[in-house]
């Protein structure tokens, strides 16, 4: 019979494969389109492979971040299967690099997916709300898990879903338009690796105080 320790460290442990694994597959994937594409020296190409670098670290980041934070016992399939979907959605995206219009459609398909999984987290946060009670630090790291979430939901994942849209539609309508969204596009998704990277040092500090807390009787 398992303990409540060790079945949130399983939890901890698949959640943790399987980002690395789907994130894996996605940068495989961007790496056997780009490959033959470099002798090109075309600036689309180039500005594509940063970008899709980009996206695997930007899913990758914010997945720890969850990860690290409130994913433990009881498992959510529906949580991991979300990362299934997105993995399929940045391949599918990363091999259209010769067909701009489709590639801003991928585009968009992730970040339409990947906010109904904000919308899909956010209820597992809430409804973990009990695990970080009776401590200050712990209160604190639910606070700021919380509001974090909130804030990417309401303002990132809405902003990235009006650019890529935009630039789908202006793409469709004229390929000559597809550089200047490109390389927007790679500005906006440095924006948000930057914003993930700098939330997990302050998730971090959080994590490290309530760790130290008196630790609390299981529920």
């Amino acid at each position: 019979m398992f303990t409540r320790e060790q079945l949130d460290q399983l939890v901890l442990d698949v959640e943790l494969v399987l980002i690395s694994v789907v994130q894996g597959v996605a940068l495989s994937t961007l790496a056997i389109e780009g490959g033959p594409r470099i002798h090109e020296l075309s600036p689309l190409t180039a500005v594509y492979l940063a970008t899709g670098l980009l996206f695997v670290l930007s899913f990758w980041s914010v997945a720890i971040i969850h990860a690290i934070s409130f994913v433990m016992w009881p498992m959510d399939l529906g949580h991991y299967f979300f990362y299934f979907a997105l993995a399929l959605l940045e391949c599918l995206t990363f091999a259209q690099m010769d067909h701009p219009a489709a590639w801003f459609g991928g585009s968009l398909a992730c970040f339409l997916t990947t906010s109904f999984l904000y919308l899909y987290d956010y209820r597992l946060i809430r409804a973990r709300r009990l695990a970080f009670e009776g401590t200050e630090p712990r209160r604190a790291l639910y606070a700021h898990i919380l509001r974090h979430q909130l804030l990417e939901m309401r303002f990132l994942m809405p902003a990235g879903l009006l650019f890529t849209f935009v630039a789908w539609l202006a793409v469709r309508s004229n390929e000559g338009l597809a550089l200047p969204f490109a390389v927007a596009q790679l500005a906006f998704t440095l924006v948000y690796v930057a914003n993930f990277s700098r939330t997990f040092g302050a998730r971090r500090r959080l994590l490290t105080a309530a760790i130290e807390s008196p630790p609390l009787p299981r529920r």
